[in-house]
């Protein structure tokens, strides 16, 4: 219920209502949660992410360089996830970091944090369902070359254009098909949500399993090589496995060094970055755990990142090492433009089930199985990431960030519906603009439409602040908000927590984003604005001018109401 409190000067507004949510989600809801959102592509698609940064990948014993990364990340995040812990436990409300930014530094960042996380949000969500039509390209595939029939074995014609590319209208339309599925899911009640959410995570996981097992004990390098030029038009996998050999120096010979290195590992470390945003997200709808709250974040991050480790390492490594590790990531590399002189191998990216299939097609079922729920999972992190922002929007409506028409919450589906329904309209618009030439052709290189490489770039840089503020939140709550550190667990050590944390992000904006370009804004050559187009810097400086363009227009919308806010972030969101 609102409040009003009376002034010498006359009346003015108090804001504080409840926020609607109900407390339905168990500790094995919010670990799947966590599970959802941060898997995606990655399921089938790892073995392509090794070259995404365009560097050398080097090896060190069986580990990749990505696989590396992988693990010295999920180290570092346990920081992360302890961190959140604690200060969920204080403010155990639906909104993260928005909620700890803004009670302990103020609102003015913890605006600008959280808008720039929900833009890169929906950049990732763009991403996704274009690759969850390739994925069932995959699976088509599969299906053609284990059990024949023309319509499988031209599933690459699926969902394309007379280019056999995913764009244009038909691109748009199976594009929308997919949101809409997308939109079904997130539109049942939380409950429900939450039941299929996790259901389908925990098959996803079982394939991950199954994927393993009979991917290691069923197949072989030898009988890969050997029928896969059957399929490439007698390219072979020595052929495909040469065409990379800018991005494959071998083994490292300084293993410290390459560790440490200020000009490799941080960009991989930055796709690694990437892969594992989303492992955290359980905390922004803590107003929704129920029990223990401590607990269940506690075991949904945690068990989280340690199935993002284990998939982002010793899985997709010992795999590809396996199958023939230089031929996947070259043909990854091929998939994300970074070779022209050679064709993409059977039209598609290194898909594992793909390449199972080449090497022992008797099990085609099993593969396509496994490739269908490749394509389930991309189109269940989206779901999840509508959710999360949801809860997002109605942390800012609570707070008069935004206008209340955002936080409304639905008493059927016990969540804020307009914020589901904004959100997937956004959605919508980046996929009109992935498959139509709408933009300059200097923003959208090379033809004027986002493209999948320039998007995930924009989405690491507009996720910096979400990486980077937890940090400082922990290190400066207990001189900012000592009545609420009082009672955090972990309060002793979350200075340092925060200190061990925010090296890690710093470090790799720093050396894969900050120095790179500021090295080439010095330079002397041409071509520094299409550098700042190309890699998505430009468009991150635009969606961050329009969040304080936002926020400056909502201060006076609120001051010409007459709003007081003054005390409104001195206190935590309500329930």
């Amino acid at each position: 219920m609102a409040e009003m409190a009376e002034s010498g000067s006359g009346r003015r507004l108090f804001i504080r209502q409840s926020s609607g949510l109900v407390r339905d989600v168990s500790v094995t809801n919010a670990l799947f949660f966590n599970i959802a959102a941060f898997v995606g592509v990655g399921l089938t698609l790892y073995p392509a992410f090794y070259s995404l940064a365009f560097v050398p990948v080097w090896r060190f014993g069986f580990l990749s360089e990505y696989g590396v990364a992988a693990i010295v990340t999920g180290i570092f995040c346990i920081f992360l996830a302890l961190i959140f812990a604690s200060l969920t436990s204080v403010m155990p409300r639906s909104g993260g970091d928005y909620v700890f930014t803004t009670r302990i530094i103020g609102p003015f960042l913890g605006w600008l944090e959280s808008w720039t996380l929900v833009i890169a949000s929906i950049a990732i969500m763009a991403f996704e369902v274009p690759l969850v039509l390739r994925n069932l390209q995959i699976t088509g595939r599969i299906i053609g070359i284990g059990a024949g029939g023309h319509f499988f074995k031209n599933a690459n014609n699926w969902f394309t254009n007379s280019s056999g590319e995913i764009t244009g209208w038909n691109g748009l339309i199976w594009s929308l098909v997919v949101l809409a599925v997308i939109a079904g899911i997130v539109l049942l009640p939380t409950r429900r949500f939450h039941k299929v959410v996790t259901i389908m995570a925990a098959i996803g996981v079982t394939s991950f399993v199954l994927m393993f097992i009979f991917g290691l004990l069923a197949t072989s390098q030898s009988d890969f090589q050997h029928n896969l030029p059957h399929y490439t038009q007698g390219v072979s996998a020595q052929k495909i496995a040469a065409s990379g050999s800018d991005i494959l120096p071998g083994h490292t010979n300084s293993f410290l060094g390459d560790l440490f290195s200020r000009t490799i590992f941080p960009f991989m470390l930055g796709i690694v970055f990437l892969q594992f945003i989303g492992f955290q997200y359980s905390a922004y709808i803590a107003g929704e755990v129920r029990g223990n709250v401590k607990r269940g974040v506690s075991v949904a991050l945690l068990g989280a990142l340690l199935v993002g480790v284990i998939a982002n390492s010793l899985y997709v490594d010992l795999w590809s090492n396996h199958i023939g590790f230089n031929t996947s990531t070259s043909w990854g590399y091929t998939y994300w433009g970074g070779l022209t002189h050679i064709a993409l191998p059977l039209g598609q990216p290194p898909s594992m089930p793909l390449l199972a299939v080449i090497a022992n097609k008797t099990l085609w079922p099993l593969w396509a199985l496994i490739s269908l729920a490749g394509a389930m999972f991309p189109l269940l992190l989206c779901p999840v990431y509508v959710n999360f922002i949801s809860r997002m929007g109605l942390a800012w409506s609570l707070d008069r960030q935004l206008p209340e028409w955002f936080g409304v919450v639905n008493e059927r589906m016990a969540a804020p519906l307009n914020a589901i329904l904004a959100t997937l309209g956004m959605t919508a618009l980046f996929l009109w603009l992935q498959n139509f030439a709408v933009l300059p052709n200097s923003i959208a290189p090379p033809s004027g439409k986002l493209n999948l490489v320039a998007t995930l770039w924009f989405s690491i840089f507009m996720a910096a602040l979400t990486w980077i503020m937890p940090g400082v939140n922990a290190i400066l709550i207990r001189f900012r908000r000592p009545d609420l550190v009082r009672n955090a667990p972990y309060r002793r050590w979350l200075p340092w927590l925060g200190v061990a944390w925010i090296v890690f992000p710093i470090w790799i904006y720093w050396f894969a984003a900050i120095k790179p370009i500021w090295d080439n804004l010095r330079s002397t050559g041409t071509g520094r604005l299409d550098y700042l187009n190309n890699s998505g810097i430009t468009g991150t400086l635009v969606f961050a001018a329009a969040g304080v363009v936002i926020w400056a227009i909502m201060k006076v919308v609120q001051r010409s109401k007459g709003v007081d806010t003054s005390m409104l972030f001195a206190e935590i969101p309500p329930d």
